[in-house]
């Protein structure tokens, strides 16, 4: 008798077993209901370690592809004279320019300013953005005005400096003014270096 109620007892630890096994399909550790993310996903552009395609690389390239071409037929001059980096067509059309004056950094974007005229230049490219706050100066009536930013060399003029680092285009934006976007370029990197003397 104690045999039979063994050999059953086995047979009816062994059938729950097996169904508990079927039950949890252990050859697939995903739900069969699982969704898988869709292709657009990215991580945070500094962003390592993840798993693709929520990666620093993918975010990296949208952040390229989402990047305006820079402005046709604009460069980076040197002006020693000044010792300032100009944006533009050429010596004589400068649209944007960083000097280093007295140990202070200028920030100057040529573009018509409203009389008392407060704003913010913002720096955005190479998966980083800064900004430094501008004033407008000049005769407004003559339309001669323009923007500038007054900054001597601290951890917000450092921001901008690392935005200008990077090997791709940087964007300078300026509410009621022309986007710009400047060609990637050693140059701008040249005041800064004046003013950490």
């Amino acid at each position: 008798m104690t045999k039979i109620v063994t050999h059953l007892f086995l047979a009816a630890l062994v059938s729950a077993l097996g169904a508990a096994l079927g039950a949890c399909d252990a050859g697939s550790p995903v739900a069969t209901n699982a969704v898988a993310p869709p292709d657009n996903v990215v991580g945070d552009a500094p962003a390592s370690g993840l798993a693709a395609p929520a990666n620093s690389g993918a975010a990296e390239a949208v952040a390229k592809a989402s990047m305006p071409l820079p402005t046709d037929g604009m460069h980076w001059h040197w002006n020693e004279a000044a010792g300032s980096a100009d944006y533009g067509g050429g010596p004589g059309a400068i649209t944007f320019s960083i000097a280093c004056r007295g140990g202070t950094l200028l920030f100057h974007r040529l573009d018509a300013a409203p009389k008392g005229g407060k704003g913010t230049i913002s720096f955005t490219g190479n998966a980083r953005a800064a900004s430094v706050p501008a004033v407008a100066v000049g005769d407004t009536a003559a339309m001669t005005s323009s923007w500038l930013a007054s900054e001597v060399p601290s951890d917000m003029t450092n921001a901008v400096a690392r935005v200008f680092a990077g090997p791709g285009p940087v964007e300078i934006a300026l509410t009621g003014t022309m986007r710009l976007v400047t060609k990637p370029s050693p140059i701008p990197m040249k005041p800064f270096a004046l003013c950490s003397r």
